[in-house]
C-alpha cells in the first residue's frame, strides 16, 4: 500500500512538472509567434516605405527629364538665333562701311541695335549653358544617390532573407539565391524553409554542430534540429528517388577544420540553399502537396521535417534525428541568443 501511494505521489508530481513545462513551452511559443508577427509587420511597413520612396524618386526623375527637354529646346532656339544674328550683322556692317551719305544714319542705328540684340542673346545663351551644366551635374548626383539607395535596400533585403527566410510576396525578385525560381515565386505562400542558426553540442572531445531548421507552411511554423550527417542521409535518399537532386549543390563532408566558425557559417548557407531547392522540387513535382499544403502532407513526403522523435527510417535503421535530445534548443534559446553576441552560425 505504501509503495502504491509513493507511486501515485510520484506520478502526480511528475504530472505537475509536465504541466508546468507545457505552460512554459506554450508561453515561449506564443512569444515567438508574436515576435514573428512583429517582424512580418515591420517588413510590410518597410516595403510600403520603399514603394513610396521609389514613387517619389521616379516623379523627381521624370520632372527633371521634362525640364531638361525644355532647356534643350530653348538652347537650340538661342543657338539658332545667335547664328542668324551674326550672319545678319556680318551682312549689314560691310554695307555701312561703303555708305558715306547722311541717309545711312538710320541704318547705323539699326546696326547698333542688331549688335546689342546679338550680345543680349549671347549672354542668355551663356546663362542657359551654365544652367544646363548645373542640371546635368544635379542629375548625375541624384542618379548616384538613387543607385546607392537601391544597393543598400537590396543588401538589407538579402540580409533579411538570409536571417528570416523568404518573405511571402517578396521572393526571387529580391534574392540572389539561385534556388528561388520563378515557379517558387508563383507558389511562394505554400512553404518556406531556412536555417537561422547553428548550435555546438557535446563535450570538447566529441563536439558536433546542430542546425536549427525553421519551416513555415502558410501560418503553421515549427523547428527541427538536425546534424550534418542527417542532411547527408536525406540527400542520399532523395538522389535515389529524384535523379535531378544529384545536380543540386550539396556541401561536401570535411573531416579537418569543420569546427571553424567561417566554415560552419558557409555550410549553414549552403544547407539552407540546398533545402530550399529540395522544397522547390517537392512543390513542383508532387501535386498532392500543392493540393493540400499542410504539415501532415509534408511529413508524409519528407520525414526529415518531423519535429517529433522518429522510430525508423526507410532503411530500417533507427532515426538519429530526435528532437527530444535537444530539449534546450527550442525557441527560448534562439530568442536568448538573438540579442547577445551571435553564435557561429548567426548572421
Amino acid at each position: 500500500g505504501a509503495e502504491l501511494r509513493q507511486a501515485i505521489v510520484a506520478m502526480m508530481s511528475r504530472k505537475d512538472e509536465l504541466e508546468e513545462q507545457n505552460i512554459s513551452l506554450r508561453s515561449l511559443l506564443d512569444g515567438e509567434m508574436e515576435h514573428s508577427a512583429g517582424l512580418r509587420q515591420e517588413v510590410d511597413s518597410l516595403r510600403k516605405r520603399l514603394g513610396e520612396l521609389e514613387e517619389r524618386h521616379t516623379a523627381k526623375v521624370q520632372a527633371l527629364a521634362r525640364e531638361n527637354e525644355v532647356l534643350k529646346v530653348q538652347l537650340k532656339k538661342y543657338v539658332g538665333a545667335v547664328q542668324m544674328l551674326k550672319r545678319e550683322g556680318g551682312q549689314t556692317l560691310p554695307m555701312l562701311r561703303n555708305c558715306d551719305s547722311p541717309p545711312c544714319a538710320p541704318q547705323s542705328k539699326s546696326a547698333s541695335d542688331v549688335e546689342e540684340l546679338a550680345s543680349s542673346y549671347e549672354r542668355k545663351l551663356i546663362e542657359v549653358a551654365e544652367m544646363h551644366g548645373e542640371l546635368i551635374e544635379f542629375n548625375e548626383r541624384l542618379y548616384r544617390s538613387l543607385m546607392a539607395k537601391d544597393h543598400l535596400i537590396s543588401q538589407m533585403r538579402q540580409e533579411l532573407i538570409e536571417l528570416r527566410g523568404p518573405v511571402p510576396g517578396d521572393l526571387s525578385q529580391t534574392s540572389d539565391d539561385p534556388s528561388l525560381s520563378d515557379f517558387e515565386t508563383t507558389h511562394r505562400a505554400l512553404i518556406n524553409v531556412w536555417i537561422p542558426s547553428v548550435f555546438l553540442r557535446g563535450n570538447a572531445t566529441n563536439a558536433y554542430h546542430v542546425y536549427q531548421v525553421y519551416i513555415r507552411i502558410l501560418d503553421n511554423e515549427w523547428n527541427v534540429y538536425r546534424r550534418y550527417a542527417e542532411f547527408r542521409d536525406l540527400h542520399n535518399r532523395l538522389r535515389s528517388q529524384y535523379p535531378q537532386v544529384d545536380t543540386f549543390s550539396f556541401p561536401p563532408k570535411k573531416a579537418i577544420g569543420n569546427k571553424d566558425a567561417k566554415f560552419v557559417e558557409e555550410r549553414r548557407k549552403q544547407l539552407q540553399c540546398y533545402l530550399r531547392m529540395v522544397m522547390n522540387k517537392l512543390v513542383q513535382t508532387l501535386p498532392q502537396f500543392s493540393a493540400q499544403p499542410t504539415k501532415e502532407t509534408l511529413l508524409q513526403l519528407l520525414p526529415f521535417c518531423r519535429d517529433m522523435p522518429q522510430t525508423s527510417e526507410s532503411g530500417g535503421k533507427p532515426s538519429r534525428s530526435r528532437s527530444s535530445r535537444f530539449p534546450k534548443l527550442g525557441r527560448s534559446q534562439n530568442r536568448e541568443s538573438r540579442n547577445p553576441e551571435p553564435q557561429s552560425g548567426d548572421l
